[in-house]
């Protein structure tokens, strides 16, 4: 009788652990249109939920990567694609000295800094990477005015990284 109480216990404490976790992706997911992907418990539990769909008729990209193995931290990456990607991705090593309208500008700022985001831009996809740090139950509850703010302000850097992509002579 005692162990089964013990169970019942442990398996609510794991439950207080992992619920906020299940709500991550489904959350991401109410700030997209057309939102289609992997979540909920198989998913959360194999390891890895995507989620994707438009912001401001973008295609985004979820991907959260939770905890494998006790050396390593979860990770999540949310990606948006610029619609000219062939435009802006020749010769675009460093993405953020590109920029040269302020808008752009203090928005890879804000993403970098006040979200805590590593940025990179490849294959015509700028994506952000967030990783905590310390201890945190991973990825923890879903802020809407957090991930909001960093969808616009990702929004705000491609339509930068657009308008001032060189336009190409027509042939």
């Amino acid at each position: 009788m005692i162990g089964l109480i013990v169970l019942v216990i442990l398996g609510v404490f794991l439950w207080k652990l992992w619920a906020p976790g299940l709500t991550f992706v489904p959350g991401f997911a109410s700030l997209l249109e057309q939102p289609a992907g992997e979540s909920g418990l198989w998913p959360f539990l194999r390891g890895v939920e995507r989620i994707g769909g438009q912001y401001r008729g973008r295609p985004v990209v979820l991907i959260v990567h939770h905890k494998r193995g006790k050396n390593t931290l979860g990770y999540l990456t949310v990606a948006m694609q610029l619609v000219d990607a062939h435009a802006v991705s020749n010769g675009i090593e460093a993405p953020r000295e590109r920029l040269r309208e302020t808008v752009g500008r203090d928005a890879w700022d804000e993403l970098e800094l006040r979200h805590e985001l590593k940025l990179s831009f490849a294959d015509g996809w700028l994506k952000a990477m967030w990783q905590p740090g310390g201890f945190v139950i991973f990825p923890g509850r879903f802020e809407p005015e957090r991930w909001g703010s960093v969808l616009r302000s990702m929004h705000a850097v491609v339509t930068s990284l657009e308008r001032e992509a060189p336009v190409a002579p027509p042939r």
